[in-house]
């Protein structure tokens, strides 16, 4: 198997034009450890073995040599032709774009390799938080390095085009809101999300710590209760995600960069959703409720409330964080209140609100 899967391996990498060195930086390896793959010296483990796999656009059973037939390389070259219209054609919703920098492979695109190989979780996990705290579906987030961005700055995009946001990042270094540089290893700056002053420390690094007063449960000492904090012993440490949802919120520290991209999708998506939405998202929506609610949606959408006007609705309610987890209780509103009219949409707010 190790011979086959070394041959394979070898043909696919040399069909994509990538060298090994080119190979390894996409998959957050050495060229030593592709060449070993390549001359049969060992075999990748299995999280590996599916990241070479989605790089060289073949199955794991084709790389250890349980598949006979592979396309012949012009009907490849015609497959990823095609491919590459649609990615042109069809541009996602959301796109988190990092810097590439000179060296061809910049800290952030490290960072996203890291992410992968725990398979998006983080990002999942803020789509699934979205779809339990607001009821809404995020599309699929669109993850790519691009040269025009310096190696520690990061954008997101909206479309592709029209940047929501942007910052920078000192990866693999968390960040410490309202601290101070100790020397010349620590950098001082400012987080993108909230825009709070602090400082950039290695992990692991000592500080000093400033003298609290104890707590009530549930609170941090300054500021009372809030999200993402946890009192041990009086005093309040951070969990993971610890980036606050409100601007007056204080933040909890260290941040990983991971926190900082993940605090910031939350916050530009909450913003720009009646941006982000479509009748698409909107039809998906539509469907999984009716699978609950089939007496208030069967017949209703799209023969009497339409998808257009339910997208208004849902759009125009996320704008104000309005929860739409009932969408039941909204299609049954919009069905009652044919006119649309201001006053009938504030009822209609404070009729979620309950």
């Amino acid at each position: 198997m190790e011979t086959e899967f070394a041959k394979r391996l070898a043909m696919l990498r040399q069909e994509k034009g990538l060298t090994q060195q080119r190979l390894a930086d996409k998959l957050g390896l050495t060229a030593q450890a592709i060449s070993k793959y390549e001359t049969g010296g060992s075999l990748p483990e299995i999280d590996t073995l599916k990241a070479i796999a989605t790089v060289l656009g073949c199955s794991t059973d084709y790389l250890l040599g349980h598949e006979l037939i592979k396309e012949s390389q012009v009907d490849m070259l015609l497959r990823e032709r095609s491919e590459e219209i649609d990615r042109a054609l069809h541009w996602e919703a959301l796109y988190l774009n990092v810097g590439k920098g000179n060296a061809g492979m910049g800290p952030l695109v490290e960072m996203l390799m890291e992410e992968n190989k725990n398979h998006y979780d983080r990002i999942h996990r803020l789509r699934v938080k979205l779809a339990s705290e607001y009821g809404i579906l995020i599309p699929v987030i669109r993850l790519r390095d691009q040269a025009g961005l310096a190696e520690d700055e990061y954008e997101i995009a909206l479309h592709g085009r029209t940047v929501l946001g942007r910052g920078v990042l000192k990866y693999p270094m968390r960040f410490h809101i309202g601290e101070k540089a100790a020397d010349e290893t620590q950098l001082e700056g400012e987080e993108p999300v909230w825009h709070k002053a602090g400082v950039w420390r290695a992990a692991g690094t000592k500080q000093k710590t400033r003298a609290s007063r104890p707590a009530e449960a549930g609170q941090t000492p300054e500021t009372g209760a809030k999200e993402g904090v946890q009192v041990q012993n009086g005093t309040a440490v951070a969990q993971e995600t610890a980036v606050p949802s409100g601007e007056d919120t204080k933040i909890c520290q260290p941040l990983t960069c991971m926190d900082i991209v993940v605090a910031h999708l939350e916050k530009l998506i909450l913003e720009n959703y009646d941006r982000i939405l479509n009748r698409q998202l909107v039809w998906e929506l539509t469907e999984k409720a009716r699978s609950w609610y089939p007496a208030s949606i069967s017949g209703i959408v799209p023969e009497k409330v339409s998808l257009a006007r339910l997208q208004r609705a849902v759009g125009a309610l996320i704008r104000e964080r309005i929860p739409v987890n009932r969408l039941d209780i909204i299609i049954d509103f919009l069905e009652e209140h044919p006119e649309n009219s201001g006053e009938d949409i504030g009822k209609l707010k404070e009729l979620l609100r309950l």
